[in-house]
């Protein structure tokens, strides 16, 4: 099962090429025209040091080094059946959260599960010969059940739905496997994930549609937390098929849904500094910039209800410069970067490791943040962070904060 359908790949974006040559991509010139927004609490940590990092080819070979560590990320393009046990394997590997969980509503019950349970539709799971393809086509929660149930710890705190897995950006490639009882959820494998998404945000895709949305070589990329364009939400990174310029802003493609279900094209204009023709320079300066643009932005569990969590914080952050990495910390860790482990160190030991190493990532078990450097002697670091329930700087110096972390992880 495992040989079928965790080939591991070189992904660009959320919606990228699935080619494996580096020839294959062609480099995309940095636009001159883009306006830099910066926010203003990234000032104090912006130096005058525009310098590349690493160049996007430099990147691409670094992104064939994370795709040889982890064994989370799918080939679509390679994957063209599935028996109906491979399927079966793949739904059912999601386990039921044990109760009492939470609806936000009252508490959830035993017939709640049972619904959700067989909306699976587990019976009628049939073997597929050819697999169909979708894109996409609204920012889409993928979940362990097909269920509009949430299961809330508490009752109260509504930030964490244990049978949410992650989030789907705009435009991201899925391969359409099973129907829920219902008909209003499809089980789907993403690059680097599988579950159930709602139909409505997937549109089928012929091989046409599919290659102009996720193969084109002219492209950019949105650079704002959450962009909404035409009732459509774009987190970060989210990637657009470029059509050229005006004094607008720039033109691109958005993918929608016909009467039919089958995607289309719709014309958009996006403002000059909420977008970047191609991926940004990876420099320090830039991971400053993109990482204080969601400072604010609300902690939801797997980017549930328009959030973001530590994780997929980092991955769109770092997604601007054409870095992919696997979707949780659990893959991440161990695949993502140069590792310093920082186990059985002092706190004066892990800072002094960790000094002028900045926009480097931080892990503890289950949770990453982005190293800022020093500011008055003090330790910085900023995060999407569970206890504030929102994107926030943080001062390491505090023991408490320091005594968890177990890795510096250096992106160059």
């Amino acid at each position: 099962m495992k040989k079928i359908i965790a080939i591991i790949v070189l992904v660009l974006c959320t919606a990228c090429s699935f080619n494996n040559k580096l020839e294959d991509h062609k480099e995309i010139k940095y636009d001159d025209s883009y306006i830099e927004v910066i926010p203003e609490n990234a000032k104090k940590f912006i130096k005058d040091d525009d310098q590349i990092i690493l160049t996007l080819d430099e990147i691409f070979k670094y992104n064939e080094e994370i795709k040889s560590k982890t064994d989370s990320i799918f080939d679509l393009k390679e994957l063209k059946k599935l028996t109906s046990n491979e399927i079966r394997s793949l739904i059912t590997k999601y386990k039921v959260p044990s109760l009492p969980k939470y609806t936000g509503k009252g508490e959830v019950t035993s017939e709640d599960v049972n619904i959700m349970v067989d909306n699976r539709n587990i019976d009628n799971i049939t073997d597929k010969d050819t697999l169909t393809k979708g894109i996409i086509v609204n920012r889409a929660n993928l979940k362990g059940f097909p269920t509009d149930v949430h299961f809330y710890d508490s009752n109260g705190v509504y930030n964490f739905d244990r049978i949410q897995e992650t989030e789907l950006h705009v435009n991201t490639p899925v391969l359409i496997i099973h129907e829920s009882k219902d008909t209003k959820y499809s089980f789907v494998i993403a690059y680097n994930y599988s579950g159930w998404v709602k139909n409505e945000d997937i549109a089928i895709a012929n091989d046409d549609d599919w290659n102009f949305f996720i193969d084109t070589d002219s492209f950019g990329i949105i650079t704002e937390p959450l962009l909404e364009i035409d009732n459509v939400l774009l987190d970060m990174s989210t990637k657009l098929p470029y059509k050229g310029v005006t004094e607008d802003g720039y033109k691109f493609t958005l993918p929608t849904k016909d009467s039919t279900g089958y995607v289309s094209k719709k014309e958009v204009i996006i403002a000059r500094d909420k977008a970047h023709i191609g991926y940004l320079p990876y420099t320090k300066n830039n991971v400053y910039i993109q990482a204080f643009k969601y400072e604010g932005i609300p902690y939801k569990w797997s980017g549930m209800d328009n959030g973001v969590d530590c994780s997929s914080y980092v991955s769109n952050v770092f997604r601007t410069f054409g870095f992919m990495f696997p979707r949780n910390t659990a893959d991440q860790n161990g695949s993502v970067g140069k590792i310093t482990y920082l186990n059985n160190k002092s706190n004066d030991e892990k800072l002094s490791i960790i000094t002028g190493n900045e926009t480097s990532l931080l892990y503890q078990p289950g949770h990453v943040m982005i190293y800022l450097g020093i500011v008055e002697d003090k330790h910085f670091v900023i995060h999407a962070s569970g206890n504030t329930l929102e994107v926030s700087v943080m001062e390491l110096n505090n023991s408490n904060n320091l005594k968890n972390i177990d890795k510096l992880v250096v992106i160059k």
